[in-house]
């Protein structure tokens, strides 16, 4: 398209270039750095920031400022000059002046060229942010797909390595009524799926976290920064697990490690916060039928809770995701062991007042967890007597935290009734089976929950054999209908 005309000034670095280029054309437009934000939805700090070339442009992102600004794609084509010229200087090998293919690295780790890992946690946080948020899921791992095995353990392990104390000095810091702002609806999140997610959806959490990362990225009074840093991983567990729930579990890795790298960046006080991920990622792997993984992630945090002597309720918490992969290999008595240890710890709890953030379990969770896992013992043995045996533990523990659970944690009623009634067809109750799985159907309708909609589906599958039962074969039905329908939608 025409362009309009404006004075050039070769003189620029290509950064600054671009920057003046997306201010001209703004302008341009008669557009505010606040108007053309929210119209390509990110924050006004990112905007500014890409103007005066503090920031670099994803090339989403300048795709979109092209749409919106009508510029017929100069800013796109600019931002692919650039990038191109400084590719080039940076991989011409020195025999023969071609280009070298770029060093495989984890999509989980830092980059290798972070002289500061807190300024390179800032930055990985934003690009990610940026990059869900103009609908890029294929930019959050590594071909869309999970990290598992060694280079999982591997990576972990380096963010429970001490950090050093980092030396920040006061510069802008933020009004501390702004960060108790944040604080707060962060304190409101965090209970989001035992409270039909409060209205909110996944990517607003996003992008109230891409705007934190913008905050964090200048630098920031001793006082203030680990605040901000502890915004970030509760909202990047937030984010994480609202992805784990719809399913989504590349996504739901990649924010879970931000979050344990940004815990890691809030310091020692806050150290204990990163062992609640590592037992989230353990259970996202055990969700994922990859016990030896979450095996190794358990023993992992269990490590770094000895080391920071965590309370006895999260040292429980820990020993049941141990035995959770203990359960899924079938090692009975290595499991038994684990359930003892949990049930001991929870009994020595001295009840002391924790911090929100620590992770924890109580007398309710533990028998639901329990409970459930009994109930894969059973369905893995052959030995009939033995496999009766589990169920009736399993049935004992369910019950139990049926009788515990207060009445708004609506989710985890649903998961231990659905947990009942696969529990009753290991026993060759149908009738009991489907009442149970009815009641969940009561509990769980409005709650929108993936992970409770794929634990109906486990007990529509495994009720298959009972199917002549005429109250199993009308739940079945229904649920073909009704919940099942909008998970296979």
């Amino acid at each position: 398209m025409p362009r309009p005309p404006k004075p050039l000034r070769p003189e620029r670095s290509p950064a600054d270039w671009f920057g003046a280029e997306l201010r001209y054309w703004r302008e341009h437009r008669k557009l505010t750095q606040r108007e053309l934000a929210q119209r390509v939805w990110v924050s006004t700090s990112l905007v500014g920031r890409i103007e005066v070339a503090e920031r670099s442009c994803p090339p989403d992102l300048a795709r979109r400022f092209d749409e919106v600004l009508e510029t017929g794609g100069v800013l796109s084509r600019a931002l692919r000059l650039i990038n191109a010229t400084e590719g080039d200087s940076d991989t011409k090998s020195e025999k023969g002046g071609k280009t070298a293919d770029p060093p495989a690295r984890n999509p989980l780790s830092g980059s290798s060229r972070d002289l500061c890992p807190a300024a390179g946690t800032i930055r990985d946080i934003a690009e990610t942010t940026v990059n869900d948020l103009m609908k890029r899921r294929d930019a959050l791992a590594a071909g869309g797909a999970l990290v598992v095995g060694t280079a999982l353990t591997e990576t972990l392990e380096r963010w429970l390595v001490p950090l050093r104390k980092p030396v920040t000095r006061q510069s802008g810091a933020p009004e501390e009524t702004e960060l108790e702002r944040i604080e707060a609806g962060v304190a409101a999140l965090r209970h989001w799926d035992d409270r039909w997610r409060l209205g909110i959806s996944r990517k607003a959490v996003v992008a109230q976290l891409s705007e934190v990362a913008d905050m964090a990225g200048e630098i920031r009074s001793a006082a203030i920064q680990p605040r901000l840093f502890l915004a970030m991983a509760e909202l990047s567990r937030i984010a994480a697990a609202m992805s784990y729930d719809e399913g989504d579990h590349p996504s739901a890795q990649k924010y879970y490690t931000l979050s344990l790298r940004a815990a890691h960046q809030a310091g020692p006080d806050y150290e204990l916060y990163g062992v609640g991920v590592l037992a989230d990622m353990a259970r996202q792997m055990l969700d994922l039928h990859r016990p030896q993984d979450a095996l190794e992630i358990s023993r992992l945090a269990l490590d770094g809770a000895r080391t920071r002597k965590a309370p006895p309720a999260m040292m429980s918490m820990l020993y049941t995701r141990e035995g959770w992969a203990y359960a899924r290999m079938g090692r009975v008595q290595a499991y038994r062991r684990t359930v003892a240890q949990a049930e001991e710890m929870l009994e020595n709890d001295t009840a002391e007042p924790l911090p929100e953030w620590v992770r924890t379990i109580d007398r309710a969770e533990l028998s639901g967890v329990v409970g459930a896992r009994y109930r894969d013992l059973a369905q893995n043995q052959d030995d009939p007597a033995a496999k009766r045996k589990n169920a009736e533990e399993a049935l004992h523990y369910i019950t139990q935290a049926l009788e515990l659970r207060p009445p708004t944690r609506r989710r985890n009623q649903a998961f231990d009734l659905i947990g009942l009634g696969r529990t009753y067809l290991l026993l060759n109750e149908p009738v009991e089976a489907a009442n149970a799985v009815c009641n969940a159907v009561a509990v769980a309708g409005g709650l929108r929950s993936g992970r409770v909609r794929r634990r109906l589906q486990d007990w529509y599958r495994e009720a298959e054999p009972f199917r002549r039962e005429p109250v199993v074969a009308e739940l079945r039905e229904e649920l073909s209908r009704t919940l099942l329908a909008k998970s296979q939608t």
